[in-house]
């Protein structure tokens, strides 16, 4: 009974080791399968992913816009027949896949496995492939990713110049259905744009941005100038032009010749490009018209400076001619007189050597009262530039001028010697009348002493006189000379002069003061002392010693009024 136990127990472990072994192979065996299917999966999940790549669409896009470039058309070529490749391995990926799949369903697990490593190491190949496709695609395209992102900004660009031409259309005046059309422009060439872009025709795309982008500039530039050039086309210029036709209408008037500064002509150069500046900048089109309009402004500002220039050279003309006419007239009255004091006194004042240069003033006298009818005649006829007339005019007056100032250096030498001699004449008289008063002052006072230098300069006073009296004798007579001792003569002898009625004045002081001093002398010893010291001072020719001598004793009697007291006993 215990051995049947044994048996049965052995037997029961038994099975229960198979059914262990079996049910660990059992969970090893699906362990492997899920090992596997895990793998496959993420291949599956990598294949799609190769496999979702729009490679086709982009390749297509790529082909239409490289059709016109023979280096881009190669290129992509290059990678189309890559991209055929590439398919087939997708392709043959595909079948090994479906193969791990079979293998797996199969229970093929190393089948599988190996199936899965050469898939892999396809897989790995062609994402690498498909990338470089991609990329090299990617960048293709994006030229026209950068074409739609520059068309956006070309359309903001556009709605803000848009914006600001409807905004200034007052200042835009004439200009603003121009804009409107230029602004019409853009949006047409918008519309061809897109054509071109969803056609793939992506040069032509660009080339119509290019022209929107420089129609835009060209909108914007025009813009800002114009509001100044419709200032300038519709009233600057049109100011400008009516007020040289004015001041052309106006020289005419006058009679001033106007035909070589070609001003008609000029005129109608002006007109015709502002009308057609006008025209353009009604347009939107400014291009040149800056130009043209400041250079217009330089015509007519020069015009009207050449017109006034002509008119204030026909007055200054006509004044200067005049201003000839009058010291002609003048030169003739002065030539008569210095011919006449020529002939007159030539020999007494030297003027020997005046003939021939009177006699050549004279003809010019002539020839200039012809010049002055010739320049009077073309300002009346309006026979030649104002401006040349001035010149001669100019010339005329300068010539006239020169000899008027020769004539007068002669009439001033021959006034200056007529004149000096008169002179001379006059001072003798008085200088003797001078002299003659000083010796009678002398005889008539009877000063008891007189200086030894009074007498000598009465001697030099009449020898002075003696040399004026010889001077004028002289021929020709030395003007220079005979004014030189005049003025000499006049500063000696009056000097002399003052200085006898000095000494005369002071004779009679000191007499007055002694005489009265004389009341108090007996009852005064010292003043009878100073008097009869001041009497001898004043015997001996000092009379300022005296006088001081007199007064000061006179003082000490009468402190305060002395000059008082002496005058009383006079008056």
């Amino acid at each position: 009974m215990e051995n049947i136990d044994s048996k049965y127990l052995y037997i029961l472990i038994g099975v229960v080791v198979l059914v262990a072994l079996i049910v660990v192979f059992m969970v090893i065996k699906k362990n492997k399968k899920k090992v596997l299917k895990d793998q496959v999966d993420e291949l599956y999940v990598r294949f799609n992913d190769i496999k979702t790549v729009p490679i086709s669409f982009k390749l297509n896009k790529a082909q239409i816009m490289a059709k016109r470039n023979e280096e881009t058309s190669a290129a992509v070529a290059k990678y189309n027949t890559r991209y055929k490749e590439a398919e087939k391995h997708i392709n043959q990926l595909q079948e090994l896949l479906n193969n791990v799949d079979d293998s797996i369903n199969t229970s093929s697990y190393k089948e599988a496995a190996e199936a899965i490593k050469v898939a892999e190491e396809n897989l790995h190949d062609c994402e690498i492939e498909i990338r470089e496709i991609d990329a090299f695609l990617d960048e293709f395209s994006q030229k026209e990713n950068e074409q739609r992102d520059y068309s956006v900004k070309l359309k903001e660009k556009y709605r803000v110049v848009k914006n600001t031409i409807n905004k200034n259309s007052q200042l835009l005046s004439i200009a603003y259905d121009g804009f409107v059309n230029k602004l019409q422009e853009c949006e047409d060439l918008f519309t061809k744009c897109e054509n071109a872009m969803f056609a793939s025709e992506y040069n032509q795309a660009q080339d119509y941005l290019e022209e929107i982008n420089n129609k835009l500039e060209q909108i914007k530039k025009n813009a800002n100038a114009t509001p100044k050039l419709v200032k300038d086309v519709k009233g600057v210029l049109p100011v400008m032009l009516d007020e040289t036709k004015r001041q052309l209408a106006l020289t005419r008037q006058r009679g001033i010749f106007t035909d070589h500064l070609n001003i008609n002509e000029k005129l109608q150069n002006v007109e015709d490009e502002l009308n057609e500046d006008i025209k353009n900048v009604s347009m939107a089109d400014t291009q040149g018209v800056k130009k043209r309009v400041a250079a217009n402004k330089d015509v007519l500002n020069d015009l009207i400076e050449q017109l006034e220039k002509e008119n204030r050279a026909f007055v200054q003309a006509r004044e200067t001619n005049e201003k000839a006419f009058e010291t002609l007239t003048e030169m003739e009255k002065v030539e008569n007189y210095v011919r006449v004091a020529y002939e007159k006194d030539s020999d007494r004042f030297g003027l020997k050597d005046l003939e021939e240069s009177l006699d050549r003033i004279q003809d010019n006298i002539k020839e200039y009262n012809r010049e002055y009818s010739i320049i009077a005649g073309d300002l009346s006829s309006a026979s030649r530039p104002s401006t040349l007339i001035l010149n001669d005019a100019d010339k005329f007056y300068e010539n006239v001028q020169e000899d008027m100032k020769t004539l007068y250096s002669y009439k001033s030498n021959i006034d200056k010697s007529t004149d000096g001699e008169s002179r001379a004449l006059q001072q003798l008289t008085k200088l003797q009348l001078v002299v003659c008063q000083v010796e009678s002052k002398l005889q008539e006072y009877a000063l008891p002493a007189i200086d030894d230098s009074y007498k000598a300069d009465l001697l030099k006073s009449r020898d002075y006189i003696d040399r004026i009296k010889d001077a004028l004798n002289n021929i020709p007579i030395d003007i220079d000379y005979l004014n030189a001792l005049i003025s000499d003569a006049i500063d000696f002898v009056y000097k002399f002069y003052n200085n006898i009625n000095n000494v005369v004045g002071m004779s009679n002081m000191v007499q007055n003061a002694i005489v009265f001093g004389n009341k108090y002398r007996s009852t005064y010893p010292d003043i009878d002392r100073e008097l009869s010291k001041a009497e001898f001072q004043y015997l001996n020719g000092e009379y300022t010693k005296a006088l001081k001598t007199a007064i000061t004793c006179m003082e000490t009697l009468f402190p305060d009024s002395i000059d008082e007291k002496i005058l009383e006993t006079y008056s």
